[in-house]
């Protein structure tokens, strides 16, 4: 599925491909050529790669940066920036719902466009789309693609010849008025990029993708087609792909030929704060896990501390509670591609600082890369372990200790 989706960012005459997985490397590897007009490149966290992304955008090259829907959230500061600044190609942010996060509510806050899909069906259309509306209005666009399950068979041929894009020659056009970020231009910006949300949201009304079945006077809103399945087959159902901005003449018309609806999307609601007339309308939210709902986890004694913050937050959480209790046995977990993110300059506050407790860091490919960065700043009390039960070794240590460690927790 990842092969086809980036064959279909290729034919859509992508220039530029970023992102921070490990994994997608490969099926990149597949589709490179040598004479594909191409570059793909995988950075050492999403920030860099999103503001590597928006870069290539400024400078009239088509780009996509691919995410999971978690990794996103890596992304804020340059994403926020990114609704202002604008772009002059197209810009599109794949995040694949690979975790039960959701991308669909960055919308609401961010202003830039959203729109999800779930399947491949509609997936090449669907980034030409993107692109389009990315390009005519000069903002990014967030894509969520919910993938297939095992096993299904792709719509399209992925192993077909990919005709190589277009080169686009680079070409930044200097204006203050639109990069620079002072007060003034960026009133102004807020005044353009007001403008820009109500056109994309007419153009939203005649999205193919939202879909209107009307069977009975009790009907469902929802961004997935899963959620229907537990209503009656004379439900009327409204199957809205265009999150943000809501097409609200499309919904309001949904509404007025209902005696009730029931609004039905996961924890944030992303489309009820957007609908406003609500006097029929019946909220109910899919409740899916969260990452900062265990803070009382313990492990082999620990008191387990997670990236609740933000990448590798766990290593200031941890450094603060060890000055207020320094007695007390934690065990802070990052990965290793939110060490890279934020966690070095919090490692080298920790080390300052003299703190004591066991950093585990999740590794894949980086371990070697954080060991020489550790070394650097005359730090050697590293050590990898193979089984997870190994940390309770190290539990009465009096010294701030690095654990590497190859699994999930």
């Amino acid at each position: 599925m990842y092969e086809y989706i980036f064959k279909s960012l290729l034919e859509a005459e992508t220039g530029l491909v970023y992102f921070t997985s490990p994994s997608l490397l490969r099926h990149l590897e597949l589709l490179k050529k040598d004479d594909m007009s191409f570059h793909y490149e995988m950075a050492t966290d999403e920030k860099t790669a999103f503001e590597l992304g928006l870069a290539g955008a400024f400078a009239h090259k088509r780009v996509a940066c691919v995410f999971s829907t978690e990794e996103i959230y890596e992304t804020m500061d340059p994403l926020m920036t990114s609704a202002y600044t604008g772009v002059k190609k197209g810009f599109i942010i794949v995040c694949i719902k690979d975790t039960p996060h959701e991308a669909s509510f960055i919308g609401l806050f961010s202003k830039l466009p959203v729109i999800s899909i779930e399947g491949d069906s509609e997936f090449p259309y669907v980034v030409d789309y993107c692109f389009n509306i990315s390009e005519k209005y000069e903002i990014p666009i967030i894509l969520q693609v919910s993938l297939p399950e095992e096993g299904t068979e792709l719509s399209k041929d992925w192993k077909d010849k990919i005709e190589p894009p277009k080169r686009r020659e680079a070409r930044f056009i200097k204006d203050p008025n639109r990069w620079a970020a002072t007060p003034s231009f960026r009133f102004k910006l807020h005044q353009i990029l007001n403008k820009k949300i109500e056109d994309i949201r007419e153009e939203f009304e005649t999205y193919k993708g939202n879909e209107i079945k009307i069977k009975g006077k009790t009907g469902i809103i929802t961004p997935k087609k899963s959620f229907a399945d537990f209503y009656s087959e004379d439900t009327s159902t409204l199957m809205i792909s265009t999150i943000f901005p809501l097409p609200e003449r499309l919904v309001e018309a949904f509404i007025n030929q209902m005696d009730e609806v029931y609004l039905i999307e996961e924890e944030h609601p992303a489309l009820e704060l957007q609908i406003r007339e609500r006097c029929k309308i019946k909220s109910e939210i899919i409740k899916v896990p969260s990452r900062i709902e265990k803070r009382d986890e313990s492990l082999y004694g620990f008191l387990v501390i997670r990236d609740w913050c933000g990448p590798a937050s766990s290593i200031n959480i941890a450094h603060g509670i060890k000055k207020t209790d320094a007695d007390k046995k934690i065990v802070a977990i990052t990965f290793e591609n939110h060490f890279f993110h934020s966690g070095m300059p919090a490692f080298v506050n920790v080390l300052y600082n003299n703190s004591s407790f066991v950093l585990l860091i999740i590794v894949s490919e980086g371990e070697n890369e954080i060991r020489r960065f550790m070394e650097g700043c005359g730090f050697k009390n590293f050590f990898h372990i193979r089984q997870l039960e190994e940390i309770k070794d190290f539990k009465d240590n009096k010294e701030l200790t690095v654990l590497f460690y190859r699994g999930m927790i």
